[in-house]
C-alpha cells in the first residue's frame, strides 16, 4: 500500500492492483494509469506478455494477480482451469498486415499482399504461435487466405519469416526501424502505435463477429507441458477475468467497471472495438459486480471459443 498526495497537504492511501495482461493492451493500460490512480486510488502494477505466457504464470508457475486480461477468450477455459471460473468479453479486433518504414511495393501489397510477401526480397516477421494469440491467428489467416488463393501460401510464408518474436509488441520496433517490411498484427496495435496497415479480406481477417472462420485450425503446445490443444479460426475477442482467489478482487472489479463504463474511449482510441454490452460467461453469482452493464451469456465451457 502506498501513500499519495491529494493536494492541500492531505494524503490518501493508494493500493496496488496487479494486472497480468496481453501485451497488446499495454497502450490502454499506460493511458489509464494516471487517472486510475487519481480517481480510484489504485496503482496499476502491470506485467505484459503473450496471452499463453500470462496463463502459464498463473496456472503453471503459481504466480498471483488481481486481474487477467487476454487477447483470446478461448484461453480462459483452455488454460486457466482451477484459476479463473468466469470471463468477461469486452472488445473485438481484427488481423491486419502492418507496414514497415522501408516496406517495398506498398501500393501493390494493398491489391495483392500474398504476391508481395512471397517475393524473395520482402522481409516478414511473426509472433510465436505458442506464446501469443496473434501468432496462431497469423497462421489461421494464412490458411484462410489459401482458400481464396494462392495454394501453399501458409507453408511458403512460414518458411519465409526472418524473425519470430514472443509477443505482438516486439513487432512494433522492427517495423518502425525498417528491420522488417511487413508483419501480421492487430488493428489495435497499428492504431495505438500510429503504424500504416493494410486491411485483409473479411473472409480472412478474423474480424467479423458473424463470420465463420472455423475452416482453419492450428495445433499449439500447452505452456510448460508436452500436451497440445487445437485452435480453430474464430472472431477475435478480447477478454478479462479476476482469479478466484485474487487478494485484490474487489479493487479489480472496481477497475473493470471504471475502464469499461467510464473510460471505454481509451479502448476506441487505441483501435479496439468495445462491445456495446460486455458478455459474461460463468456462474451467475460471480457476475454480481457487473450485473447492470453486462449481458449474461451462459456457462464457461471447457474448450469453447465463442
Amino acid at each position: 500500500m502506498l501513500l499519495a498526495g491529494c493536494g492541500d497537504g492531505d494524503r490518501a492511501e493508494v493500493e496496488d492492483l496487479t494486472v497480468f495482461h496481453a501485451s497488446g493492451l499495454t497502450p490502454v493500460l499506460e493511458a489509464a494509469r494516471r487517472d486510475c490512480r487519481r480517481e480510484l486510488g489504485l496503482n496499476l502494477r502491470t506485467e505484459a506478455s503473450g496471452s499463453q505466457v500470462v496463463c502459464h504464470k498463473l496456472s503453471g508457475l503459481g504466480r498471483k494477480a488481481d486481474l487477467v486480461m487476454l487477447a483470446d477468450a478461448k484461453l480462459v477455459s483452455e488454460l486457466l482451469g482451477g484459476v479463473c471460473s468466469w470471463r468477461l468479453d469486452f472488445a473485438n479486433d481484427e488481423v491486419v498486415l502492418a507496414v514497415g518504414k522501408l516496406a517495398p511495393r506498398i501500393a501493390e501489397a494493398e491489391r495483392d499482399w500474398p504476391r508481395v510477401l512471397l517475393d524473395a526480397g520482402t522481409r516478414i516477421a511473426r509472433v510465436d504461435e505458442n506464446q501469443g494469440p496473434i501468432g496462431y491467428r497469423t497462421l489461421l489467416a494464412w490458411k484462410l487466405q489459401e482458400r481464396i488463393g494462392p495454394a501453399g501460401l501458409h507453408d511458403a510464408l512460414e518458411k519465409k519469416c526472418v524473425k519470430v518474436v514472443d509477443h505482438v509488441s516486439r513487432l512494433t520496433p522492427l517495423l518502425k526501424t525498417g528491420e522488417i517490411d511487413y508483419a501480421f498484427a492487430y488493428r489495435s496495435i497499428c492504431i495505438a502505435h500510429d503504424m500504416r496497415y493494410i486491411r485483409l479480406d473479411e473472409r480472412v481477417n478474423l474480424g467479423s463477429p458473424d463470420a465463420d472462420y472455423s475452416g482453419a485450425e492450428v495445433s499449439l503446445a500447452k505452456p510448460g507441458s508436452s500436451a497440445a490443444f487445437s485452435v480453430k479460426g474464430a472472431p477475435i475477442t478480447w477478454t478479462l477475468s479476476i482469479p478466484d482467489r485474487a487478494a485484490g478482487a474487489a479493487n479489480a472489479a472496481r477497475f473493470v467497471r471504471w475502464l469499461l463504463e467510464k473510460h471505454g474511449t481509451l479502448l476506441k482510441r487505441n483501435g479496439f472495438r468495445p462491445l456495446a454490452r460486455p458478455r459474461f460467461y460463468g456462474p451467475a453469482g460471480a457476475a454480481g459486480p457487473f450485473a447492470d452493464f453486462i449481458t449474461t451469456a451462459g456457462a464457461l465451457q471447457p474448450g469453447e471459443s465463442r
